[in-house]
């Protein structure tokens, strides 16, 4: 379990340093605006599956961990928000939506580490 946990976070935070400089076109997938919003959506996605993986064993959770999963929902509930509204073409503010994306992974991993015990 602790393992998926870190595993996602991990894909989150590559996913969100991905390469800007690759050579190659990129395809986007369906209902994309662009690479930027695609790599925006596909880094919250990593950011729910953790949250729900969470909130899944929350019995299991550490009550004093309860603080951090409150921190990491608001973060990602903040930058999904500036994400929807990227994406319905409301903002175009792509340095608003990287630093939300990027406050709500550092959130969940934090998150994770307090439930791994620092590990």
């Amino acid at each position: 379990m602790r393992q998926l946990k870190l595993a996602s976070v991990l894909v989150a935070l590559l996913v969100l340093a991905a390469c800007p400089n690759n050579p190659k076109p990129q395809t986007l997938p369906p209902g994309a605006l662009s690479q930027f919003d695609a790599t925006s959506y596909e880094s919250l996605m990593g950011a729910q599956a953790v949250l729900n993986s969470v909130k899944a064993d929350l019995s299991k959770l550490p009550p004093d961990a309860k603080p951090a999963l409150n921190k990491a929902i608001a973060s990602y509930n903040t930058a999904e928000a500036a994400w929807q509204a990227f994406h319905a073409g409301k903002s175009n503010d792509q340095a608003a939506l990287t630093a939300a994306l990027s406050q709500a992974v550092a959130d969940v991993a934090a998150l994770l580490t307090q439930i791994s015990g620092g590990k």
